[in-house]
């Protein structure tokens, strides 16, 4: 017998293998030889017509493993709606050939211990309103609550429920830094272990989740993105925490929003949803007034105190000193905590020490040789970084073109040189930074919490890894260094990030002894978001923000789609470019703007351009894309990504 074969590689299409001593099922998983090496994949169409060329057979059929229905139609519409190879969809449901190796054990599963919680009268109505809703309606449910108001506690209280009834959860977060905190509470709430899903667990345990997900085991999951993909057999509940987090958003290989994708998954599954933010994003909103998604809101905070009281600091009259960050009316906001024995957390979105390197006689800018993108200095690694590439180069003083010593200058500051501005106004108090260059894994970022929770730290410096999810009882001052970064770019999404992003900061004060203060550092006090910002009056910059989006027809009030054209030849890479866009006179329902120089136009040697799609439909505008790609004979020295709900424009 004949059967197609999805190959776990970059291909979109299927391969005729055959088999002649048993009969296989849709979904079944097996090893086909593919060019000289052997390759996992998934059986999709059985008995076949016998193509006119010759059949390699099937190695071998992997016994207990089979993708089901809902598994099946949800990789036919990642694969559809991404614009991906089927084949590389495939290759994120984690199906290799160390996977399908597992040995199971069959120990028994640890009974739960549960300790009761007490619900405030606002958590305990949400949580009753959720149950309502979930046992009338399949739709996603949206917890927004104000920082501190405790969204995590209502939704454990709905996993305990899942528990009881033996099902498979799965709470998505962001990023892995928020796993260590959130796994302690878990623990102490339930008693049970919780399994951890990301790219950095070992491959043992990897494969130890992969299968018991498979096997429908009731478990508990805490993952990134990708767990997503895990084989659930009996999933109950999804939660997607920080909904709103651009993280959630696919940059590399296939380019996929998880939270959009765990939406349909859910859907397919008919398995509960809930959607958790202190400020959900514009699409999720607009989602909630179009009654796609219900809505359940805390406004307090679990501690009853008031939010955290919001200052501005207009430093066109507050003059910073020279060759200083943080104003005098911060520093001594910072005194006054200090003396209280509390603990402050000072923000500043930009990792190292400085982002440009300047000389001052002859003007030279250290710019990376792989990339359109300045060297950005990291003093404790005593290396300028390229963030774009990871390249590095030795830190010197004399220029590297006009040669004069001691010339480079160093402009701007990153978090690095904010610590270094606090140890030196605060000698006697403990100052560390957290950012992903010195936090890189779990452990670290553990250690790091537990030594802040513990008291141990006196003043914080972080960048937005701090902004999400973190509770500290001890914390009650926020000082938010250089506020405007972000608000003059050309992304669609920069305001409203912006926005979410010191909000969500601003929350991390005052959650539990005292009521918090929050000082933002500005230049444009009168901007509408700041303003907003610091009059809580989220309700203006959503509707705001909406009408623009609506006006100029871009998500959630239209659909876009991104190609990026890269090669190491700028004249192919050009050509191909404008090739694809000549297609578009063949639509008048879809609209490409460019093609243009990407904004970092030069990327690990690589030049790249960019197209933007436009359309009323998704489902037509994919079926103009894949068709305007297709339109053009690509040379194999020139690369096409699809970027379907673009996040990023670089």
């Amino acid at each position: 017998m004949y059967y197609n074969i999805i190959i776990a590689r970059p291909f979109d299409k299927v391969f005729t293998y055959k088999l002649d001593d048993q009969s296989l099922e849709i979904g079944q998983i097996v090893i086909v030889p593919f060019g000289k090496a052997m390759e996992v994949g998934m059986v999709m169409e059985i008995d076949v017509k016998k193509p006119d060329y010759n059949i390699k057979k099937i190695e071998s059929v992997i016994s207990g493993i089979k993708f089901n229905e809902i598994n099946i139609k949800f990789l036919k519409w990642v694969s559809d709606y991404t614009l991906a190879p089927i084949g590389s969809v495939l290759k994120l449901f984690t199906i290799n050939k160390d996977i399908i190796s597992y040995q199971r054990d069959t120990n028994d599963l640890p009974e739960p211990s549960f300790k009761s919680t007490i619900l405030n009268d606002e958590q305990d109505k949400a949580k009753v309103d959720i149950l309502k809703i979930q046992d009338r309606s399949h739709k996603p449910i949206v917890l927004e609550g104000v920082t501190g108001s405790g969204k995590t506690e209502v939704y454990f209280d709905l996993i305990e429920r899942e528990i009881n009834e033996s099902k498979q959860i799965l709470i998505m977060v962001p990023e892995i830094s928020l796993t260590p905190q959130l796994e302690n509470r878990f623990k102490e709430r339930f008693g049970l272990e919780i399994k951890i899903w990301h790219s950095k667990i070992t491959p043992k345990r990897r494969k130890e989740i992969w299968h018991k997900c498979y096997d429908g085991e009731p478990l508990v999951v805490i993952g990134a993105r990708s767990s997503l993909f895990l084989p659930f057999k009996n999933l109950g509940l999804t939660v997607i925490d920080e909904e709103h987090d651009s993280s959630y958003k696919q940059e590399d290989s296939i380019r996929y929003q998880a939270r959009d994708l765990a939406v349909v998954k859910a859907n397919y599954e008919k398995s509960k949803l809930i959607l958790t933010s202190a400020t959900p994003s514009l699409e999720t909103i607009n989602n909630i007034n179009n009654k796609k998604y219900h809505h359940v809101f805390l406004s307090k905070q679990y501690s009853g105190l008031p939010l955290p009281q919001i200052s501005l600091v207009d430093l066109s009259k507050h003059k910073l000193e020279k060759n200083q960050w943080i104003s005098s009316i911060l520093k001594n906001e910072i005194e006054n905590c200090l003396s209280n024995k509390e603990q402050a957390l000072i923000f500043l979105n930009r990792r190292g020490y400085s982002p440009l390197s300047l000389c001052v006689e002859c003007g030279y800018r250290h710019q990376c040789a792989q990339c359109s993108s300045w060297l950005v200095m990291h003093q404790q690694k005593k290396r300028l970084l390229c963030h774009q590439c990871g390249s590095i180069e030795e830190m010197s003083f004399n220029c590297p073109k006009c040669s004069a010593k001691d010339s480079i200058k160093f402009i701007g500051p990153g978090v690095e040189r904010i610590a270094e501005e606090l140890t030196q106004s605060f000698s006697d108090k403990v100052v560390n930074v957290m950012s992903s260059d010195l936090i890189n894994s779990p452990k670290k970022i553990k250690e790091l919490i537990d030594k802040f929770s513990n008291k141990k730290i006196d003043i914080i410096v972080a960048t937005q890894i701090m902004a999400k999810g973190y509770d500290f009882p001890n914390l009650s001052l926020v000082g938010v260094i250089d506020a405007d970064a972000g608000l003059f770019g050309g992304d669609m999404r920069a305001i409203e990030k912006t926005y979410n992003m010191l909000q969500q900061v601003s929350g991390r004060a005052g959650r539990s002894q005292q009521t918090g203060k929050v000082i933002i550092q500005t230049y444009y006090p009168e901007q509408p978001i700041i303003k907003s910002l610091q009059e809580r009056d989220r309700t203006s910059f959503i509707k705001q923000a909406l009408m623009e989006r609506e006006q100029f027809k871009i998500p959630p009030f239209g659909f876009m789609t991104s190609i990026i054209i890269s090669g190491s030849s700028k004249a192919n890479v050009e050509k191909v470019s404008q090739q694809l866009v000549y297609y578009r006179k063949y639509s008048e329902e879809c609209n490409a703007l460019g093609p243009v120089e990407a904004p970092i136009n030069l990327l690990k040697g690589q030049f790249r351009y960019r197209i933007l799609l436009k359309g009323k439909s998704r489902k037509n505008l994919n079926v103009f894309t894949k068709k305007m790609v297709n339109s053009v004979k690509i040379p194999s020295s020139v690369k096409v990504i699809i970027d379907v709900d673009p996040y990023t424009f670089m």
